[in-house]
């Protein structure tokens, strides 16, 4: 009797749990607003990743890489060699050029500064392993070290890929405006 109990229990803690498995994060209504602060150093930091996920993520202009990095720039993806040049590199075979748009195409939950840190939260959409044909919502982070004025370490969430050279993250949840191939 007592193990038929535990057994309806668990049954209904599962049930329960399938009902409300997920609340998908969803962006913030303002992106202009998350780059306000009230320290001016931090209000700049979220500026510049802010300028430079606009221009280079986004945009591909890679003919901006050294306004916004270091030449020593630290990368922490797996799937791109650390260094400038490198960056470079990875962004010109993943993506075409295009317009440099006010805002990030991603839906962005936060940009978030804490000294020479800035963190970005975007929401991602991914192909449910469970529901062939389905997306699920999720949520990806990046992080930016911040010396002298320029972007000098990335960390973010992405696991090690062989496709990663074959993958534009701008056009998973859209197509991207006023874009050239660059070949």
């Amino acid at each position: 009797m007592q193990f038929r109990n535990v057994l309806f229990g668990v049954i209904a803690i599962a049930a329960i749990s399938a009902a409300s498995a997920q609340v998908p994060p969803t962006a913030a209504p303002d992106q202009e607003a998350l780059l306000r602060s009230s320290d001016p150093h931090l209000a700049a930091n979220k500026k510049l990743v802010f300028d430079m996920w606009r221009a280079i993520i986004q945009g591909g202009r890679t003919d901006l890489v050294s306004q916004y990095f270091t030449e020593g720039y630290i990368q922490h993806n797996p799937n791109v060699a650390t260094g400038r040049a490198a960056m470079v590199d990875y962004m010109e075979k993943t993506r075409p050029v295009c317009e440099i748009q006010p805002r990030i195409n991603f839906p962005v939950i936060a940009i978030m500064a804490e000294g020479d840190l800035v963190m970005v939260a975007t929401v991602s959409s991914t192909d449910d392993p469970t529901a062939k044909g389905k997306k699920y919502a999720g949520t990806h982070f990046d992080m930016f070290r911040i010396e002298n004025g320029k972007i000098a370490e990335h960390w973010d969430s992405v696991a090690k890929d062989a496709n990663a050279f074959k993958y534009n993250p701008n056009t998973q949840n859209k197509p991207q405006p006023g874009c050239k191939p660059r070949h």
